[in-house]
């Protein structure tokens, strides 16, 4: 393995080029941390030149994201990471290139399909601590996992609210799935916080979001709670975190349903992942 750091610890960061995954990708560093940063604009970290390293994805393209990560794995130690990447659902039913809802991809399917090929290549070798962003409507979610594969079952609170549970119950699935591992995989919710995830909305909440952001919490003091967490031995896995480092048992879903699910996921998944 090519990892020009391997002596120091390795983590990746999904969306690492803006707002709260760039806080996150600075902080690590100023840790001494070698960090990998995924997004689709460059970017540029001076004086980290020899700790940073940027791969450009589109989580739009589940090809092209395995290709990158399995790039990764095969130079880069990863021992941490951060499932960042992620957008408020545009206004109107949108298809990625592979047939998916937009939202269902980018914020959760990418993400699953990442953690498994890290986990799958590397988690032999080393411990792999895992932390997903979900948001506080995941709670909004309902429990039937019926996402909006069809224009007509779509509103952008429901996919939204969706893929940020579905992220959620991931901690659990990879947690149960890989017992024999040294894994942990733990949620996170942040709250609200000054970001630019307003950029694909319109109308009145684009402008409403923008006024109100310079007035919330700043997205370094969730970098750094966040930090904390997945670098702290007793963190649990499978647990939903907030900002107060609480955490919480999520609500329960019928395990037919569950199960159906997760073959519907690994069935998109699955030429991507062999």
């Amino acid at each position: 393995m090519s990892d020009s750091a391997s002596n120091i610890p390795v983590i990746l960061v999904t969306g690492g080029t803006s707002g709260l995954g760039l806080e996150i990708v600075r902080l690590f560093l100023d840790r001494g941390y070698y960090v990998i940063a995924t997004g689709r604009k460059p970017l540029n970290i001076p004086g980290y030149e020899d700790k940073f390293k940027l791969y450009r994805i589109d989580f739009c393209n589940l090809k092209e994201t395995s290709d990158v990560i399995n790039t990764i794995c095969d130079n880069h130690s990863v021992s941490f990471v951060v499932n960042n990447a992620g957008i408020l659902s545009p206004p109107d039913y949108t298809i990625t290139e592979d047939g998916n809802e937009y939202t269902f991809q980018v914020n959760f399917l990418s993400h699953l399909l990442i953690n498994e090929l890290i986990i799958r290549k590397l988690g032999k070798h080393r411990p792999i601590r895992i932390a997903a962003i979900t948001s506080v409507v995941h709670k909004l979610a309902k429990s039937d996992l019926n996402y909006c594969r069809q224009e007509k079952d779509y509103s952008p609170l429901k996919a939204y609210s969706d893929s940020k549970f579905f992220l959620a119950i991931m901690g659990n699935h990879l947690t149960a799935k890989y017992k024999n591992l040294d894994l942990k995989c733990f949620i996170f919710n942040p709250g609200v916080f000054g970001s630019s995830i307003y950029r694909m909305q319109e109308g009145w909440f684009r402008f409403l979001y923008r006024i109100a952001a310079p007035f919330m919490r700043r997205p370094f003091r969730i970098a750094k709670i966040l930090a904390d967490l997945i670098t702290d031995p007793a963190s649990l896995s499978g647990v939903v975190y907030n900002a107060g480092k609480n955490n919480r048992i999520l609500k329960e879903v019928n395990p037919f349903i569950l199960n159906t699910f997760w073959r519907e996921c690994y069935s998109i998944l699955k030429p991507y992942m062999d």
